[in-house]
């Protein structure tokens, strides 16, 4: 094998085409240098530089070894600066999960804020549940997941809440209720509620149940559904409402209308966090995390 030191050293020579210059540019004493073209020689098998008392000039062989002499010296110090970044978190690639509920507001911008502050990293979006994320995470299918607390079985998991948020009614346009500026929970009582599934996304299924017993009714379901544009539109039809998380806002129907929820409770109250592995320590999470770091 060909080291690089004399790699550098035949390029130094090769073009200061002077033997003396060559080892000053290198730091070193003369015949040292004039030895290592030498054992560079005998190694490659040919003659590369052609000396005489006044010159020295390479030859067609030279020639081609120090083209290819540039391209692996170029290479070898491509490598040490990208893994000098990619341990700062500046360059890599990065296999996101998150949940669909939250690709309506928070996605764009965090997607916007990582690609303008770490253009170089990679990311590979995957749409998955919470708990699907979580499987991803523990096996090693994913760096990070944007998933929705609460969660069970995570305790290999490290969580950061990374947003606030609540649950909001989503009503049809010519609703009773489509003029109120907020509304009470108990005042859906006798509404038909379209729900996520327990078995896809529990968090919000296991918290909009108990929103509606802690309001003094049990809900009657019409539907589960875990796409928000689904139930959006099917709102606007007139088959049911909702209660969906305050980023649904973002999707504009003429034919509903967003409302807030004045009843006070713990469970209308959500949560979104950012997960990894305990393990883990991806300069790419680390990267993710300053965004969170960085927003009010």
């Amino acid at each position: 094998m060909i080291s690089s030191r004399l790699l550098r050293q035949f390029i130094a020579v090769a073009q200061e085409l002077h033997y003396g210059r060559a080892a000053l540019r290198l730091h070193m004493a003369q015949p040292p240098l004039s030895q290592a073209i030498k054992q560079l020689e005998e190694i490659v098998g040919v003659t590369l530089l052609e000396r005489s008392k006044h010159s020295v000039k390479l030859t067609a062989a030279g020639a081609v070894f120090l083209d290819h002499a540039l391209n692996l010296v170029a290479q070898e110090q491509r490598a040490i600066d990208d893994a000098r970044l990619a341990a700062k978190g500046l360059i890599g690639r990065l296999v996101l999960g998150f949940v669909g509920s939250v690709s309506y507001e928070l996605m764009p911008k965090l997607l916007q804020q990582f690609r303008a502050r770490f253009p170089a990293i990679q990311i590979d979006l995957r749409e998955l549940t919470s708990k699907e994320q979580l499987d991803a995470l523990m096996a090693g299918k994913i760096d990070a997941g944007i998933l929705r607390l609460p969660l069970s079985n995570a305790a290999d998991i490290q969580m950061r809440v990374i947003r606030h948020e609540r649950f909001i009614a989503v009503l049809p346009k010519n609703h009773r209720l489509a003029r109120a500026p907020q509304v009470d929970l108990a005042e859906l009582r006798d509404e038909s509620f379209m729900i996520f599934p327990a078995d896809k996304i529990p968090s919000l299924h296991s918290k909009f149940v108990f929103a509606c017993e802690e309001a003094g009714f049990s809900p009657r379901t019409v539907l589960e559904a875990w796409q928000m544009p689904s139930m959006v539109s099917l709102v606007a039809s007139g088959f049911g409402i909702a209660l969906l998380p305050s980023q649904v806002r973002s999707l504009v129907h003429r034919g509903v209308v967003y409302k807030e929820i004045r009843t006070k409770s713990a469970h209308l109250e959500l949560q979104i966090a950012l997960g990894w592995r305990r393990e883990s320590s991806s300069a790419g999470v680390q990267s993710l995390l300053t965004i969170f770091e960085a927003s009010p």
